[in-house]
């Protein structure tokens, strides 16, 4: 299988960020039907650990996965803070950030541990 540019795994990481942001920045009522029929926390966990993944996979940092986990983490944790100051229904959720946090260190986990041997052999 051909190697896929790091240039590529970063962009597809910053689009699907900024679908995150977009996401979590609207009102609740505004949401897909989808969003608001699964668990939310569920929602957190993916959303972060293809975040994660996504720019692990394009990371070439010589100090590994943490670049990319903090980008996540910093992420989450500003979202969480401009919820409630930006998007009218939203609140702030040391629950919601548990998840993003469990979901970008799975990602990460993934991305090290499968992606990089199934898309980067």
């Amino acid at each position: 299988m051909p190697k896929i540019p790091r240039a590529i795994w970063l962009s597809a990481g910053a689009l699907w960020c900024s679908v995150v942001i977009y996401f979590s920045l609207l009102a609740p009522s505004e949401l897909p039907e989808l969003f608001r029929s699964i668990k939310d926390l569920f929602l957190h966990f993916v959303a972060y650990g293809v975040a994660a993944f996504l720019l692990t996979m394009g990371s070439r940092s010589p100090r590994g996965p943490w670049k990319p986990a903090l980008v996540s983490f910093v992420l989450g944790v500003g979202l969480e803070i401009l919820q409630p100051i930006v998007a009218v229904g939203r609140t702030f959720s040391l629950a919601d950030m548990f998840a993003n946090t469990v979901g970008l260190i799975f990602g990460m986990f993934l991305a090290l541990r499968i992606g990089k041997r199934i898309f980067n052999p």
